[in-house]
């Protein structure tokens, strides 16, 4: 071994300590402007927590657990609940959310809590395609991979308007699929570098097909499913002349049905006249119609339509043309808008949420706009837990967070359900994830099956004036 590079390595260390220790002794000061700090040697090893930081967020915490919810503007829908026990009718719910509802969490439960009072059978709105279809309990859903798939999480194109939903799904000849970098290595080069710096990386890749795209929904006999189809319509839009599509029910024959054209959002009614348990939808394979999802409802009863977004904020909700939504609105006629977001934008690091607030301001009354005389429900964060020194803790933005969103609803007359104070408030998503049986997962963020459950179970006695 090179003794020089002994001598190189000793007198570094030596360096380094000597430096080391005149900080350390230093109690610092400030030259010329510059200042230098006292350096702490293993600080993090024995100093104690900032007791000013536990207090300043147990004050935060404490005053998020005092909002208090604003039921006011929700007063048409109990009064119209109650109408439906005593003389039927139809209410409609459009539950907008982010991963904290997808697969019908919450939505499940709470379509079950107010059909079985008031009547309906169907689960609402089902999208075209969905990431989350083989977890998603209420209805059985599959289709071909031959779609392209828009939404508010992708590059906006003028050309493909979004749905209510926030997606729209065009046929295609085409799928696309994450495939690894594969490295050419020169013999002369070196190898091992070169296969280390495409290690773990990926690229999208297109593989053409010559099949017509398909989606399949199939009954599910469970809570807040159905047992069977009574009505459902297709929501489409830009068909080209000639547009056709074929539906097969329970199996049987395929049978052809037109599309009509035009850039408006046209509904096909496929109901067959009769309860089926099973329909499928083939699209041909070179006609870029645009597609939204089915409905499955019936005449009379509630439905609560599930339209959750991997990831997104809640904010730009511009993205879908306030015509689209006005001509949803025309056809489903939604009596209610229901918004629980938030757990996108928080972070622990964050000090202020003035420009959450702003946005979401800009985004319920872009809604309100085109949904006038709807009631908005904003429902804020539930408790999300960080890990600490001193284990699982509120993550500290969460109140200002909740005392923004309490702001958002304020700001435009909505109704406002703290969630974060129903869950019993700081440190409660300790609580839902030790319980037994658990009730929310172990990333301390997601509820679980039976944690959305007892979530929505408290959201349907806030709808009905219970609390």
């Amino acid at each position: 071994m090179n003794k020089d590079f002994f001598r190189v390595t000793l007198l570094t260390l030596l360096v380094v300590l000597s430096i080391g220790a005149i900080a350390w002794l230093s109690t610092g000061c400030n030259c010329k402007g510059i200042r230098i700090k006292p350096l702490k040697w293993f600080e993090w090893f024995y100093e104690k927590p900032d007791s000013s930081f536990t207090v300043k967020l147990d004050d935060k915490a404490a005053k998020a657990e005092k909002i208090t919810n604003v039921s006011a503007p929700l007063g048409q829908i109990i009064a119209k609940l109650s109408n439906l026990k005593q003389e039927g009718g139809k209410l409609r719910i459009a539950y907008f959310g982010d991963s904290i509802i997808e697969g019908d969490l919450i939505t499940q439960q709470l379509r079950y809590n107010l059909q079985s009072r008031y009547g309906g059978s169907g689960v609402g709105f089902v999208p075209i395609t969905s990431i989350v279809a083989g977890f998603r309990r209420t209805i059985r859903h599959s289709f071909a991979r031959n779609w392209e798939t828009m939404s508010f999480m992708t590059p906006y194109k003028a050309d493909y308007p979004l749905g209510i939903n926030g997606f729209v799904y065009i046929p295609r000849n085409f799928y696309t699929a994450q495939k690894a970098i594969q490295t050419v290595v020169d013999s002369l080069a070196d190898s091992t570098a070169a296969f280390n710096a495409n290690e773990g990386k990926t690229e999208v890749q297109k593989y053409y097909v010559d099949t017509n795209p398909w989606v399949k929904y199939q009954y599910a006999n469970v809570t807040g499913g159905s047992k069977q189809f009574d009505h459902y319509r297709l929501f489409y839009s830009h068909a080209l002349p000639g547009s056709s599509i074929k539906i097969s029910v329970d199996k049987q024959p395929f049978r052809t049905y037109n599309l009509f054209t035009g850039e408006d959002v046209k509904v096909l009614d496929l109901s067959a006249g009769i309860p089926v348990k099973e329909i499928t939808l083939e699209f041909p394979v070179n006609n870029p119609v645009h597609t939204y999802g089915v409905s499955f409802d019936q005449s009379s009863g509630v439905y609560v339509d599930n339209f959750s977004i991997r990831g997104y904020s809640g904010m730009y909700f511009e993205r879908i043309p306030k015509r689209i939504l006005e001509q949803f609105q025309r056809e489903l006629q939604y009596d209610l808008i229901v918004l629980q977001y938030g757990e996108n934008v928080s972070n622990p690091e964050t000090k202020s949420y003035d420009y959450y607030r702003y946005g979401m301001i800009k985004t319920v009354r872009y809604l309100q706009t085109a949904f006038p005389d709807v009631p908005i429900l904003l429902i804020s964060a539930h408790d999300r837990s960080i890990k600490t020194a001193g284990g699982y803790k509120t993550s500290p933005d969460i109140p200002l967070l909740i005392k923004a969103q309490y702001e958002i609803a304020d700001s435009t007359g909505c109704a406002f359900w703290n969630l974060y104070e129903a869950m019993g408030g700081k440190d409660s998503m300790q609580k839902f994830v030790r319980n037994v049986p658990p009730l929310a997962s172990q990333d301390y963020t997601h509820f679980n099956q039976a944690g959305a459950n007892k979530i929505a179970d408290m959201l349907t006695d806030f709808l009905l004036g219970k609390k």
